[in-house]
């Protein structure tokens, strides 16, 4: 799997992502379409929504952004204002946030 990394800093209090333009356009991520969002570990990957799946949807916003489901934040124990990577696997057609550890986490 060959990353591009995009960018690294931290989520808002409320933890949204927003995708360069270009590159969503690159991976047919469009405004108001709906994206998959799954995990492991500490990576969060979006990719284009498949209808049968069951994995968690939402939609781009306007910005170009998407809202890191309250499920996933739990489960990860997502911190506001948490730093982060974002990477585009072009491989396989998604975005991926790298969560790095909080300074108190341990």
């Amino acid at each position: 799997m060959q990353l591009e990394k995009i960018r690294s800093k931290q989520l808002p209090k409320r933890p949204v992502v927003y995708m360069p333009v270009r590159l969503c356009e690159e991976l047919g991520i469009c405004v108001g379409e709906r994206v998959d969002i799954t995990y492991e570990d500490q990576q969060i990957y979006i990719e284009k929504a498949c209808p049968g799946t069951t994995h968690n949807k939402r939609y781009v916003t306007e910005t170009n952004s998407i809202n890191i489901p309250k499920e996933i934040v739990k489960e990860l124990g997502v911190e506001p204002y948490q730093p982060y990577s974002l990477f585009i696997d072009k491989q396989n057609n998604r975005f991926i946030i790298s969560l790095e550890q909080c300074k108190g986490a341990g």
